[in-house]
C-alpha cells in the first residue's frame, strides 16, 4: 500500500507531470486538496518515526507465557488464561500463601507490575500488569490450598480407659481389662490433616462389636478401618492399699468410717487390705504384750483410739468382720517394725517402751542412738529380747484374731546400717571372733554379712511362728527396692524369697516419673524373678499416691499399672487410702480395675 506524500513531494510531481493550460485551471482547487491529504499524512506519520506500523504489538501478543512458585518444592506452575486474562495455581497446605516467591515469564520489552522474583501474599486475587509502549494487559492471579487426598487413621485412644488402639493396616486392635463397659465408650483420634472421622473424635462408641470407623479425606476419599475390642480374662492378684494410724488416716476411727472404707475398697474392686498394726509404740487393737513391756497401764491404753466404741469396741474385730463380708482380706502391716521413733533419739524419757527397757536402744559407731538419715531411729534388733517383744506382738494378733496374714515392712526385719556397736551386740559378736571386737567401718563386709544373718534368722523365726499356729495364714513384706534396701537397712529379701518365708512381696517403688519407675520395677525384677518360686503373683509392688509432692499425677498411676501388666505383674499396693477419695485417682482405678481380681492361691 503506498502512502499519501509529504506536502514538498505532493507540490513537485503537480508541477512537473501536467500539462501547461490545465495547471492554471485547476491549479487552486487541487492545490487546497493536495495540501489538506498531505498535512494528514504526515501527522500520521508522526506516530511512526520509521515508517513501519508493524512494530506496534496487537494487544493479543502482550501476555504472560509461565507463572511458577518456584520456591515450593515440587514447584507448582500456574494456569494461564489469555482469554479471560486469569491465572490460576493450586498450592500444598504446608505453603505460606501469604508470602508466596513468584517467576513469571511475559512477552519481551514490557514490563510486569509487581516484578517477578519476589514474594508476595496470594490470599485475596492479586493483579500482575504487563505494559509495552502504549499498551496494558491486566492478569489476575488466584491462588488457593489444594485439597488434601490424605485418610490415614493415625491413633485412636480411649481416655476413660487410659488405652490406645493398635492399628494394623485397615484394623484396629483394643484390649480392655475383664468388666470393662462397653456400650458408651469416649473415643479420641488423631486422623490426617483436613480430613474428618465418622465417628467423630471425642464421641461416645459402642465397642460391643465391631467398629467401623471411616475417614474421608477432604477431597472426598474415603477409607474405612474396623476396631476389634478383646475383653481379656479375670485377673489374679492382690491389689491392696495400706491404711495408716489415725494421725494420717480416719479409716479406723469410727465403725461408719471403717464401713465407708470398706466399701470404697469394694468398690474399687480391691481384694486386700494393708492395716496398720504397730505404729509409735502403739497398736490398732489392745495388747497385753505392749502393756507389759511399757509404761501403758492397760492394753486399752496403747491403742490408736483407746476411745473406740464401734460395734465391737475393738476396731480390729469390727474391721475383720465388715471386710470379710465383702470378700476382702486383712493383713496387719507391722509398719514400725524395730524403729522406735521418727525424727529424734528415742530416750527412756520420751519412750514408753525404753523407759522400762532402756537397754533395748540401738547403737551406733559413734555411740549415739543407731538411725537412718538421723530421723529413723531403732530398738535394738540383733537382742533377743527385742526380737521376742515382736514376735509376741504379732503373735497376740495371730491367736487373737481372724486376720487373713502379717506384714513386715522396710524397718522388719532390718537395722540401719549404723547399728550393732550397743553392749549386748559387740559382747556376742566378741564371742564368736575370739575375742575381737566389731571393726568401727560399719560397713565392712565380714560385720555386715554377720549382722544381716541375725535378721534373716529373725525372720525365719517369725514365719515359722505363724505357721506354726495357723499354717493358712500369710506372712508378708514390702521392704524397699534391692540392693538399696541391704546397703541402707541391711534387708536381703531375695534370700527371704529363697528361704520361702515371704509369700507376698510388695516392694516400695516410690518413683515419681515414669523411667525411674520403669527402672525400678526392672530391678525388682531381675531379683525377683532369680530368686525363690519366682510365681509373679507373690508380686505387688508398691505405687504411691501421695507424696512429699502432693497427689501423684493420675496419668502416671495409671502408666504405672499398665507397665505391670506389660511386665507380667498383675497385682499393685497403694500408699494410701487417703488418695482413693480423690475423684481422679477413682477415675484410674475405675479404668484399671473395672471388675474384680481373683485372689492368688499360694
Amino acid at each position: 500500500m503506498i502512502k499519501p506524500l509529504c506536502v514538498s513531494a505532493s507540490l513537485y510531481i503537480i508541477y512537473y507531470m501536467m500539462p501547461y493550460h490545465l495547471l492554471r485551471n485547476v491549479f487552486r482547487a487541487s492545490l487546497l486538496m493536495l495540501l489538506l491529504a498531505s498535512f494528514a499524512a504526515c501527522e500520521k506519520d508522526k506516530d511512526a518515526p520509521n515508517g513501519n506500523d508493524n512494530d506496534i504489538p496487537p494487544a493479543d501478543t502482550l501476555k504472560i507465557y509461565s507463572f511458577v512458585f518456584h520456591e515450593l518444592d515440587p514447584e507448582v506452575s500456574a494456569d494461564i488464561d489469555h482469554e479471560s486474562l486469569e491465572i490460576h495455581a493450586m498450592i500444598p497446605r504446608t505453603a505460606n500463601i501469604n508470602n508466596l516467591a513468584v517467576t513469571v515469564e511475559y512477552t519481551e520489552g514490557a514490563t510486569l507490575s509487581p516484578p517477578s522474583g519476589f514474594g508476595y501474599n496470594f490470599a485475596e486475587p492479586l493483579v500482575f500488569t504487563l505494559r509495552k509502549g502504549q499498551e496494558t494487559v491486566r492478569y489476575t492471579s488466584y491462588v488457593a490450598y489444594s485439597e488434601h487426598d490424605e485418610n490415614e487413621l493415625l491413633s485412636v485412644s480411649f481416655p476413660d480407659l487410659f488405652r490406645k488402639g493398635e492399628i494394623q493396616g485397615q484394623e484396629v486392635f483394643l484390649e480392655v481389662p475383664f468388666g470393662t463397659g462397653l456400650d458408651e465408650v469416649l473415643i479420641e483420634m488423631e486422623i490426617s490433616d483436613h480430613a474428618s472421622a465418622d465417628p467423630s473424635s471425642g464421641s461416645l462408641v459402642d465397642l460391643s462389636s465391631p467398629l467401623d470407623i471411616t475417614v474421608t479425606a477432604e477431597n472426598g476419599d474415603e477409607q474405612t478401618y474396623t476396631l476389634y475390642t478383646h475383653v481379656m480374662e479375670q485377673e489374679t492378684g492382690v491389689r491392696a492399699f495400706w491404711i495408716p494410724d489415725p494421725t494420717h488416716s480416719t479409716f479406723l476411727t469410727s465403725y461408719e468410717n471403717i464401713q465407708e472404707g470398706v466399701a470404697l475398697a469394694k468398690e474399687l474392686n480391691f481384694n486386700t487390705l494393708y492395716v496398720v498394726a504397730w505404729a509409735k509404740t502403739r497398736t490398732l487393737y489392745p495388747s497385753e504384750v505392749l502393756a507389759a513391756n511399757s509404761t501403758y497401764n492397760t492394753a486399752r491404753e496403747g491403742m490408736f483410739t483407746p476411745g473406740y466404741t464401734g460395734m465391737s469396741g475393738d476396731p480390729l474385730t469390727d474391721l475383720i468382720e465388715v471386710a470379710h463380708a465383702e470378700g476382702l482380706k486383712v493383713i496387719l502391716w507391722y509398719e514400725y517394725g524395730f524403729m522406735a521413733r521418727w525424727g529424734s533419739p528415742p530416750t527412756p524419757q520420751n519412750d514408753r517402751i525404753l523407759a522400762v527397757h532402756p537397754h533395748w536402744v540401738g547403737i551406733n559407731n559413734q555411740g549415739e542412738p543407731a538411725n537412718y538419715n538421723n530421723s529413723d531411729f531403732y530398738y535394738n534388733a540383733y537382742n533377743p529380747e527385742v526380737q521376742q517383744f515382736m514376735i509376741d506382738l504379732v503373735m497376740e494378733a495371730v491367736n487373737n484374731y481372724n486376720i487373713d496374714g502379717v506384714q513386715g515392712d522396710d524397718r522388719m526385719p532390718a537395722m540401719p546400717r549404723n547399728s550393732g556397736y550397743d553392749d549386748y551386740t559387740v559382747a556376742l559378736y566378741m564371742e564368736e571372733h575370739d575375742g575381737e571386737p566389731p571393726p568401727g567401718n560399719p560397713h565392712h563386709s565380714g560385720w555386715v554379712r554377720w549382722r544381716v544373718d541375725i535378721l534373716n534368722q529373725f525372720g525365719r523365726d517369725l514365719f515359722d511362728a505363724v505357721k506354726d499356729v495357723n499354717p493358712e495364714m500369710l506372712v508378708t513384706n514390702s521392704p524397699n527396692p534391692y540392693p538399696w534396701a541391704f546397703n541402707n537397712l541391711m534387708q536381703e529379701w531375695p534370700v527371704w524369697l529363697d528361704d520361702g518365708v515371704v509369700e507376698i512381696l510388695s516392694v516400695q517403688c516410690y518413683r515419681y516419673n515414669m523411667p525411674a519407675y520403669q527402672a525400678t520395677v526392672n530391678e525388682v525384677l531381675h531379683y525377683f524373678t532369680s530368686h525363690g518360686d519366682g510365681n509373679l503373683e507373690r508380686l505387688s509392688p508398691g505405687i504411691i499416691l501421695y507424696g512429699s509432692a502432693g497427689l501423684t499425677d493420675p496419668e502416671l498411676v495409671a502408666q504405672k499399672i499398665l507397665y505391670n501388666r506389660s511386665a507380667g505383674i498383675t497385682g499393685e499396693s497403694f500408699f494410701y487410702d487417703v488418695p482413693l477419695n480423690d475423684h481422679r485417682i477413682k477415675r484410674v482405678l475405675r479404668a484399671m480395675y473395672p471388675g474384680p481380681a481373683n485372689f492368688p492361691d499360694f
